[in-house]
């Protein structure tokens, strides 16, 4: 028994990877989603109209939020959507009515605290009704998420089959065999990808298909421009699957690299809304092709927008395939021997 515990802990210590997976990885992520999930420095826009001097009054003392006035040139719905003010309150015979544009913990949170504690001397029993652009706040939390859940469940699944795939191609030979023939290496790496990606489109027409149709996933857009996301996203995670499979010298390596290339995406995919996000942090998310993926699903089946408003998420992740297909043909390469 000795002898194993020794014999595996000199196998760990000499695998630099997997020291690092266990002592390094863990205090990185912690640290990310320590600046991540603390508390944000985002201030939230509130336009108020129809509302008494003095809570209004209460409200500007509030260090949360920022309050404007609204005008009356667009409605409520219009100035959220155009991005004048993250919130619109105006006060009824009935309560308190706060308009925002879904539902969003970090500004909701903002808003509702801050309302209650300008009104809690003045009408301490003034009723909140609150309403959303998007969505509703009986909605589920499945409604809510699912664009995440599809993104997320894809990019992860395709990568591991993809990733795992090429590495047993490498170790059993058959992509030195091939790199041997005179084949040319671009129609190499098409074929692997189209190979894996026959797979990944498969997938992704039937994940979309299964949540619209038998979860009753909520679709406010066209289920087709879904779909059309979700092969993007697969394709993509296919093509960095294969990427990272050539960095990696077994399987085991392969799933090391999930902390590093899965995890960070995750958090920037829109689980923790972006702009909210501290420190400058929202800029990370421009460089994560699952953000993309995510804002592109959330445009389709939250909001409801059509092709031309969803172009440029699909344009982004356009442009990280091509990176990756000419980072891939580089990769592969050097297996030519010929």
């Amino acid at each position: 028994m000795v002898s194993i515990v020794n014999r595996i802990i000199k196998q760990i210590f000499h695998d630099k990877r997997s020291l690092a997976l266990i002592l390094v990885v863990p205090l990185l992520l912690l640290t990310l989603m320590y600046l991540l999930l603390g508390k944000s420095s985002y201030i939230t826009t509130v336009a108020v109209y129809d509302i008494s001097p003095q809570i209004k009054e209460a409200l500007c003392e509030q260090e949360i939020v920022k309050v404007i006035e609204k005008d009356s040139t667009n409605s409520d719905q219009d100035y959220i959507k155009n991005g004048d003010a993250d919130a619109v309150i105006y006060f009824a015979s009935d309560g308190i009515h706060i308009t925002m544009l879904e539902m969003d913990n970090v500004k909701m949170s903002a808003v509702t605290n801050a309302v209650k504690d300008a009104i809690s001397s003045i009408n301490p029993a003034g009723k909140l009704n609150i309403s959303f652009v998007y969505g509703t706040s009986n909605g589920t939390t499945f409604d809510l998420l699912g664009y995440l859940l599809l993104s997320i469940l894809s990019f992860f699944m395709i990568f591991i089959i993809s990733g795992i795939s090429f590495v047993r191609e490498r170790t059993s030979d058959t992509l030195e065999r091939l790199m041997r023939t005179p084949v040319k290496t671009i129609s190499i790496v098409c074929g692997y990808i189209c190979g894996f990606g026959f797979f990944a489109v498969i997938q992704s027409t039937l994940m979309i298909l299964f949540s619209k149709f038998v979860l009753k996933m909520q679709f406010v857009g066209q289920w087709w421009i879904a779909t059309v996301i979700m092969l993007l996203i697969a394709i993509i995670a296919v093509m960095l699957g294969i990427l990272i499979s050539v960095l990696s010298k077994s399987e085991f390596q392969v799933v090391q690299f999930i902390p590093i290339i899965i995890v960070p995406q995750i958090f920037f995919s829109g689980l923790i809304p972006v702009d909210t996000l501290p420190y400058h942090l929202s800029y990370l998310s421009h460089i994560m092709p699952l953000y993309y993926g995510c804002m592109g699903l959330k445009g389709v089946l939250i909001k409801g927008s059509n092709f031309i408003e969803i172009f440029p998420y699909i344009f982004a992740l356009i442009i990280f395939i091509v990176i990756l297909f000419i980072s891939n043909l580089l990769a592969v390469r050097k297996y030519r021997t010929i």
